[in-house]
């Protein structure tokens, strides 16, 4: 009787094993990791200490992600393809001089790849910023160098048309190839600023997107807007990184409003923010564990579930001015200790710029 009782018990068992491997094998998710300064001299806000950032990089080692080149996902994510969940890219913006002198080293030792977004226009000889032969040594040990504007000029608020808007990206980009002979056509947004209307200049170019509010990518990911983890000053903290960094995608059929100027949403209730609708195409959570933290507001806030794959959420109150997030979460079935993590970005200008780009629009 007891053999009859452990024969179906271990088949059971096979089972239950076979189905955690399949489901761990179709896991899709990278994570993109944000950094500007290395160094302890230069603003706390944009900055990781060389100490902060050597544990981040055994961290990384620890947790057995593989560091691979922001193009491997890109490519993974344009031909449609899975995206391992063991995938890590490391970026840079701005192209600090301290990226140079004290990053570098550290990733040539373990010979990893990484990307540094620059402002072709600021790239001199000096203290604070690299030149174009030391980007050049970048490039011979696995630096990849990107278009990061050609000044860092703000896309959203800095007042430029359409036209100069595309003119800067693509004289960004040919400088670029110019002196480095790279030609990735990827952009960060300076400041993490974007709207429908820059991603369709990027688009036209065939251009893709990076952001800077958080939240793993896959497959279903926005390619003109795809989220990265901020590393340095306040999220610099390796506790709160590890979880960021082993997060998972979510799996999005469609999300609306793209949008995220709050000035350019129809049917605004003045008393909330706006309402964020989300549709996925499959989950491996519990709804009512999908909470969403808004920005300089109390949370978490709970999502309305409209169906079992379709949510939506507003914040309680108005949005403050200024960049806002709706950063939303929920710990995975299938994956303990993995949380699924995304986040929707809301730009609200100030009332005389807000005109001011009414105007100009019109």
């Amino acid at each position: 009787m007891i053999r009859l009782l452990l024969k179906p018990i271990s088949v059971l068992l096979m089972l239950t094993t076979m189905t955690s491997l399949l489901w761990h094998q179709s896991v899709s998710a990278a994570t993109v990791v944000l950094y500007h300064h290395v160094s302890e001299t230069t603003p706390k806000s944009t900055s990781v200490s060389p100490q902060q950032f050597a544990v981040h990089l055994a961290m990384i080692e620890e947790l057995g992600l593989e560091v691979v080149p922001l193009t491997q996902i890109v490519d993974a994510i344009k031909a449609n393809k899975p995206v391992n969940p063991n995938w890590i890219a490391i970026t840079f913006d701005d192209g600090f001089r301290n990226v140079y002198d004290t990053a570098f080293p550290m990733l040539k030792e373990k010979n990893w790849p990484f990307t540094v977004f620059v402002n072709p226009l600021m790239v001199k000889p000096s203290k604070l910023y690299m030149d174009w032969s030391q980007l050049k040594t970048l490039t011979e040990h696995g630096g990849d160098i990107m278009n990061h504007t050609l000044e860092h000029e703000n896309l959203v608020q800095g007042g430029l048309t359409n036209k100069q808007i595309e003119t800067n990206i693509l004289v960004a980009e040919e400088m670029i190839k110019e002196q480095l002979g790279q030609n990735h056509k990827m952009v960060a947004y300076p400041f993490g600023e974007y709207s429908d209307n820059i991603k369709a200049i990027l688009g036209k170019n065939g251009f893709v997107g990076f952001a800077q509010h958080s939240g793993a990518i896959n497959e279903t990911s926005d390619l003109l807007a795809l989220t990265r983890f901020p590393a340095n000053g306040i999220y610099a903290n390796p506790k709160t990184l590890k979880n960021k960094i082993k997060s998972l995608a979510f799996d999005f059929e469609n999300q609306s409003p793209t949008e995220t100027l709050v000035r350019n949403i129809e049917k605004i209730d003045t008393e909330q923010g706006p309402l964020w609708r989300v549709k996925l195409k499959g989950k491996d959570f519990y709804q009512s564990q999908l909470a969403c933290f808004i920005t300089g507001q109390s949370g978490p806030v709970k999502p309305t579930w409209i169906s079992d794959l379709e949510f939506e959420i507003a914040a309680p109150k108005s949005l403050q001015t200024g960049r806002v997030k709706y950063n939303c979460t929920a710990p995975s079935i299938k994956n303990s200790g993995r949380f699924y993590w995304t986040s929707k970005l809301w730009i609200t200008l100030p009332d005389d710029l807000s005109s001011e780009l009414n105007e100009e629009s019109e």
